[in-house]
């Protein structure tokens, strides 16, 4: 029988290990030298499943997690694959020792609760998607014969009504350097979310066809007509990351990204989502400094998309602008604030009226 885990590794993944010392995460496999994956875990766990050699006989729940994030959960984008791998790590705490076949509602219920106590509800909502998928999975793996998850009732949630206003708005983009002030323009044309909106390049572009985007959540097909605000944006936009500039030289790039990496050079990455993140907070930072935003104004950057969606004349036309698969998401989620509607006159007063205009 192997050595006991100690306290700090206890809970990591099969050969994974923290070095104190250190402060960083190491895989170890046998007769090889320990492998750096990291100062946070985050990072570590990322690193690890590129490396780790992953047990697909799948007698624990474990290796089934191992599994699913090795083969399936890269194949997604890059934030719900991060998604997963943090998600994971609280999966694997409470049910990686257990047979994937004595798997049972209950314990999905045991587990929703539990997170609910802890001050996670809305998280476990999300653990517990990435649990049921795991298992969906494990069917077609035929590791189990069925899921054990039918109808299972998850923590309330209220979808998030934050609507931005003009002013708060306006507010802003007074903080913001110029490429933001672009790329709150283009948000509010387009309703892309970000993570669309950063991988935006030349190649999308046509001056004739306007825009074209292929979503990374939902896979709908886009293509924003070139009507002249959104042109004078990317013209904009070209000028500020089209080009290579030196002393001498000011060359166009034959491909160039619409919000690139200030950390490159040459311009030829494109911006991060945590770098996107830092500039933001640093803009909202010193607007609430300043007094042009209360701290309770603070908004997110997500709140764009769905003021985009509000502004739009009909719950047909924000679902076609963001693309969903569904118009019950885009009624449930995006559509903030008060619809406007005209008010039906009563046939029977209209009666009345018509009756005391005859008399």
């Amino acid at each position: 029988m192997g050595r006991k885990r100690s306290e700090a590794n206890e809970n990591l993944p099969k050969g994974m290990i923290f070095n104190k010392k250190g402060n960083t995460y190491y895989l170890r496999t046998h007769g090889q030298k320990d492998i750096r994956l990291g100062k946070t875990l985050s990072e570590a766990f990322r690193n690890y499943y590129a490396y780790a050699s992953i047990n697909f006989e799948c007698q624990t729940m474990h290796d089934l997690i191992d599994r699913y994030l090795k083969e399936i959960s890269p194949g997604k984008a890059e934030s719900t694959h991060k998604s997963n791998v943090s998600a994971s790590k609280h999966l694997i705490k409470r049910f990686g020792h257990m047979n994937p076949q004595m798997l049972r509602a209950r314990h999905a219920y045991q587990y929703l609760d539990l997170r609910n106590r802890e001050g996670a509800p809305i998280r476990a909502n999300r653990e517990f998607a990435l649990l049921s998928t795991i298992m969906s999975h494990a069917v077609r793996w035929g590791v189990i014969d069925d899921t054990p998850f039918h109808r299972i009732i998850r923590n309330p949630e209220q979808p998030r009504d934050r609507l931005v206003t003009d002013d708060e708005l306006a507010a802003l983009l007074k903080h913001c350097p110029r490429w933001m002030q672009l790329y709150i323009a283009l948000k509010l044309a387009t309703g892309l979310r970000q993570t669309d909106m950063l991988k935006l390049s030349s190649k999308d572009w046509d001056d004739a066809n306007g825009l074209r985007v292929q979503a990374s959540k939902t896979g709908s097909r886009l293509q924003f007509e070139a009507v002249e605000h959104l042109s004078s944006i990317i013209a904009e936009l070209k000028q500020i990351n089209g080009y290579r500039t030196t002393r001498k030289h000011r060359t166009p790039l034959l491909h160039w990204y619409f919000f690139a990496s200030s950390a490159n050079a040459r311009k030829e990455q494109p911006l991060t989502p945590d770098g996107f993140r830092t500039a933001w907070n640093k803009a909202m930072r010193a607007a609430i400094d300043c007094g042009d935003l209360v701290p309770e104004q603070r908004f997110q950057d997500r709140d764009l998309r769905a003021k985009t969606a509000s502004e739009c004349g009909s719950v047909t036309q924000a679902f076609e602008l963001l693309g969903h698969a569904n118009v019950a998401t885009t009624k449930r989620v995006y559509r903030r604030g008060y619809s406007q509607v005209t008010p039906v006159a009563p046939k029977l007063l209209a009666d009345k009226q018509k009756q005391s205009i005859e008399n």
